[in-house]
């Protein structure tokens, strides 16, 4: 199975979660930037488990819960990744036809904004929050937007981007995701990283970059944990645009590592790729383990991962889960080709509409918010939400092998890192 690379598929998610496209039957109507419509209502008597259903919320009456789908369009900028609102509406109906949560119908309101800057997001937030009174936004934000919702709203956010660490900790607790966050990404890759017996008694030196040095001090209890001896971080402060610079900086950051008695260096994410490339000007024996499978970046500055002792982990990828068909994928992708009439093109990331990722990304928001407010119970509050995910454990996510919540988690996929190993051929990593 060809790998695709992770920045290429991070844009793709950034996309899939966001543009509408032309891949809709005639006569369907695709939303234009910062226009918001309202979903037919499609709401049914329903009766829970827990006792009469009443308004108990903003946004939750006796026979629904409105709530705001937002997504970025791209289409100007050349980008096709089909017809986005009606993912989401294949998504949403599957939960409605199945009775709903509780036995309230979800009544969805949908809103597009372009991907440049953060006005139009924040007019799409506005009249969700203010003008519509949504009970949650369930969609795809970028650049902290879910603060609009989260922190000045108070109103429950579930993106499926993943979330920085800044939103994270001033959302108030109302912020959810259904990828893993940047932490639990590289917790997943510590955690198979000791089971291939690469941490227990080695010397392990820490290079990040200044956006995930808020991670190094629980990066480094992890590592301790899993047997390592942590020698010292470093941080790289030069401007990435600065290649020439930032090379020289990670040579010295190299040999500083070795001067300490380093023979492991675990690279946070993308700085695996200069971790990699200084370790390879250096000729010393370092292992390097990383998140970063990005095989263009690696291309594209000429490093050769087959030069070092590069380790790298990362989750299984949406493709070969379809292959498999394991985590819902494949029942998701027909789920929304039989509502929709139109076809999901899988394994092709040069195909139009590239419309796969975003697919599957309509299933995991209306999934983990599904999950979280069944478990709430008949009267849907904010804090009946909040205590629900605290206490929510295991559930099943779409493209997701293991998924859960609990208290203090904000992303929901668990699903285990793999060693991957270079592809000469493809110029890709793929599963050892």
């Amino acid at each position: 199975m060809h790998r695709r690379p992770v920045a290429l598929l991070a844009v793709l998610i950034l996309l899939a979660a966001a543009c509408g496209g032309d891949d809709a039957e005639e006569g369907t109507d695709t939303p234009s930037d910062a226009d918001v419509t309202e979903a037919d209502e499609t709401a049914d008597d329903g009766d829970s488990t827990d006792g009469p259903l009443t308004a108990s919320f903003r946004g939750v009456s006796e026979t629904e819960i409105k709530v705001g789908i937002g997504f970025v369009d791209a289409s100007d900028f050349g980008f096709d990744t089909g017809d986005i609102e009606a993912q989401w509406r294949a998504a949403i109906d599957r939960v409605n036809e199945a009775g709903g949560i509780n036995g309230r119908m979800l009544a969805p309101l949908f809103g597009s904004f372009t991907p440049v800057g953060a006005v139009e997001a924040e007019e799409v937030c506005l009249k969700f929050t203010e003008d519509e009174e949504v009970f949650a936004f369930i969609g795809f934000v970028r650049e902290d937007n879910e603060l609009c919702y989260t922190e000045q709203h108070e109103t429950i956010a579930v993106n499926t981007d993943t979330a920085t660490i800044e939103s994270i900790e001033r959302s108030n607790g109302l912020l959810y995701t259904a990828d893993a966050t940047r932490l639990g990404l590289e917790l997943l890759a510590i955690d198979a990283a000791a089971e291939d017996g690469l941490l227990d008694g080695a010397d392990v030196h820490i290079n990040a970059s200044v956006v995930d040095e808020p991670l190094v001090p629980e990066i480094t209890e992890a590592l301790e944990a899993a047997g390592a001896n942590v020698t010292g971080s470093a941080v790289q402060s030069t401007p990435t645009g600065d290649v020439p610079a930032v090379r020289a900086e990670h040579d010295l950051i190299v040999q500083r590592a070795d001067a300490d008695g380093a023979d492991t260096i675990y690279a946070i994410s993308d700085i695996g790729l200069n971790t990699t490339g200084a370790v390879e000007r250096s000729g010393l024996p370092i292992t390097i383990i990383t998140t970063h499978d990005n095989a263009d970046t690696y291309v594209n500055f000429g490093q050769d991962p087959t030069a070092v002792d590069l380790r790298v982990f990362a989750p299984r990828q949406p493709e070969e889960m379809y292959d498999a068909g394991e985590a819902g994928v494949v029942e998701c992708v027909e789920n929304y080709e039989a509502s929709s009439g139109n076809t999901v093109n899988v394994g092709d990331p040069d195909a139009v509409p590239n419309n796969f990722v975003a697919t599957l990304r309509a299933c995991r928001g209306v999934d983990l918010f599904a999950a979280i407010a069944t478990a709430a119970g008949a009267e849907l509050t904010n804090e009946s939400f909040v205590a629900a995910a605290e206490s929510l454990g295991g559930f099943e996510l779409t493209a997701a092998t293991a998924a859960s919540m609990e208290a203090d988690k904000v992303g929901a996929d668990d699903t285990p890192a793999e060693p991957l190993t270079w592809d000469p051929a493809t110029l890709s990593f793929v599963p050892a």
